[in-house]
């Protein structure tokens, strides 16, 4: 029963899609200096967005640790983690966004405090608070931008989705047995990665060839090898991990 409530959870955050939507670029017929004001607007609202998305991880961070790693003091650390970031955003966030970035920061401290005692209501909580972000990533839905600045904060963004979608698969591959959840999370982040293409280095072109070969090897061994499925999401997640940390070159 638990694992079914698991996975109904997770699959609400499977369909939480692409919060980039391929439109006409945006400012395109106003005046100059309104123009210039909407660009900067655009571009501090999508840094918002790559925090936020940096908060889902490190919440997504504590999910698996208390998950399959059964550690309260990696959970512990990945929710300050996730504070940190919820705090950044209450500094700097767009005009709107006050009263439900203030809601994460009680949640989350709720679920730092559950971790010790109540670790199912602790778990119930991680999961709360990863629907409730990403319900505000989608509010934050923008049209894509045309500009080199904005090009990278897109990037980032994509980048952050696709390794909270593998970590979520990460926990699927350990809940559905029969991998279709997992693979359905592997799918996610590969699209997400495949959203970086264009105008992308060579490096980063080659690296994404890879990373999306080796998510195909993985939505295959989750459905017919399940027991070296695990291994194979683990090692993509500390992978995604680096390109998120700007490790691996864009």
């Amino acid at each position: 029963m638990k694992k079914t409530l698991i996975a109904t959870t997770m699959l609400i955050g499977l369909g939480v899609g692409f919060a980039l939507a391929p439109n006409a670029p945006v400012f395109a017929q106003e005046t100059s200096q309104t123009a210039e004001a909407g660009v900067k607007n655009w571009l501090d609202a999508m840094g918002t967005r790559v925090d936020l998305a940096q908060a889902k991880i490190a919440m997504l961070r504590a999910r698996v640790a208390l998950e399959i790693e059964n550690s309260p003091e990696k959970a512990h650390e990945a929710l300050d983690d996730a504070q940190t970031w919820v705090t950044k955003i209450q500094e700097t966030t767009v005009s709107g966004a006050e009263d439900k970035m203030q809601a994460l920061s009680k949640n989350i401290k709720q679920a730092k405090e559950a971790i010790t005692e109540m670790p199912d209501e602790a778990r119930a909580k991680i999961d709360a608070l990863t629907v409730a972000t990403e319900a505000q990533l989608l509010e934050f839905k923008q049209a894509t931008l045309d500009t080199d600045e904005a090009k990278l904060l897109q990037t980032q963004y994509a980048q952050a989705e696709a390794h909270a979608a593998l970590l979520q698969a990460q926990l699927a591959e350990k809940m559905d047995e029969t991998g279709a959840l997992a693979t359905a999370y592997l799918d996610k982040a590969k699209a997400f990665y495949q959203s970086t293409k264009e105008g992308a280095s060579e490096n980063w072109k080659a690296g994404l060839a890879e990373i999306s070969e080796d998510i195909d090897v993985a939505k295959q061994l989750a459905t017919e090898k399940k027991d070296q499925a695990g291994a194979a999401i683990v090692d993509l997640t500390k992978r995604a991990a680096d390109f998120v940390s700007g490790e691996q070159e864009k």
